[in-house]
């Protein structure tokens, strides 16, 4: 794999376009086209580089079909090999993702070549740029809404910029129901504890629990208290450090009674306290267990977390590219 930022730069120099400060995204106009080049994350790691790019017909008032897409994706398919990923149509808007793999040279080549075909497979056939939402073809603009990259045209950016800002002033004097906060941070928490168990039960420990605990108690939370602040994220995570301590407690208890059929689950689950003071062997097991389990749990509760703080960082945020 290359180093993403690299790849970017060196797409960056062959198409002759801008690349932001932090490398993150590509804007601008190439062969009479607004596109979008950004590096897309997953879960922290960045695997994948997206290219946006609107097309639309004023002659016969018409976008691309899914045949004319076809050709492009069998054609960009054969000619890129390992690192053409898919590619999408939705309105106006079409977005090709590519796999950053193998050498730097032919991931940058294979995506500037990409890029080329594409704009100049639409220029030849009389496509122009245009606002993704409602194909004009007036002052369109690369931008970025809700930390979420966009082609539209100025009216639709001021219209949503205007949106965005309503939203805003609405969130902000909405206040954080707490008690209502924390009973959604208990409800989702208890289907990270139905994952965690389940995972449990088959003798494994998985980042993905924690995702998925993180996931649901941090949005509960928000569902129920209507917005999130740092306060909210404290009681969230107070709330997760005992729901998988709860959890390893319903893991370990079922694990009794499946080995020793004379205990029901509440007989075990209640003898637990007794059975690590009693042997030390399973108070060890049991701690490296529980601690196994925060650990894991507890890296995927903070990607998650990050992912939340960076959401509501850039949720009414808008700006040109």
């Amino acid at each position: 794999m290359a180093n993403i930022n690299s790849v970017m730069s060196g797409i960056s120099n062959t198409l002759a376009l801008p690349l932001d400060n932090s490398k993150s995204y590509i804007a601008g106009v190439y062969n009479n086209f607004t596109i979008i080049i950004s590096k897309r994350s997953v879960n922290g790691y960045y695997t994948n580089i997206d290219f946006r790019i609107t097309a639309f017909n004023p002659a016969t008032n018409n976008t691309l079909s899914a045949n004319d897409l076809s050709v492009f994706i069998n054609t960009i398919n054969q000619n890129t090999r390992k690192h053409f990923v898919n590619a999408s149509i939705k309105n106006c808007l079409l977005e090709f993702s590519f796999r950053n793999v193998g050498k730097k040279e032919d991931l940058i080549l294979n995506i500037c070549n990409s890029i080329a075909y594409v704009t100049q497979q639409l220029a030849s056939n009389n496509y122009v740029s245009c606002d993704e939402f409602y194909g004009r073809t007036e002052n369109v603009l690369p931008v970025a809404i809700s930390g979420n990259y966009h082609i539209v045209d100025s009216i639709s950016y001021n219209e949503i910029t205007n949106q965005l800002s309503q939203a805003s002033a609405i969130e902000t004097n909405t206040k954080e129901n707490y008690p209502a906060g924390i009973v959604g941070a208990i409800l989702g928490s208890l289907i990270g504890v139905v994952v965690m168990v389940i995972i449990g039960q088959l003798n494994y420990v998985a980042v993905i629990s924690g995702l998925v605990m993180g996931f649901c108690t941090f949005n509960f939370y928000q569902k129920f208290a209507k917005k999130i602040t740092w306060i909210g994220i404290i009681i969230c995570s107070v709330i997760m450090i005992a729901m998988i301590y709860f959890a390893v407690q319903v893991d370990c208890a079922l694990w009794i009674t499946r080995t020793y059929s004379d205990y029901t689950f509440f007989d075990a689950f209640t003898a637990i306290s007794a059975a690590r003071e009693e042997s030390a062997e399973f108070a060890a097991s049991y701690s490296h267990g529980l601690f196994m389990q925060y650990l894991y749990s507890g890296i995927g509760a903070v990607i998650t977390a990050i992912s939340l703080i960076g959401a509501q960082k850039n949720k009414y945020t808008s700006n040109i590219l």
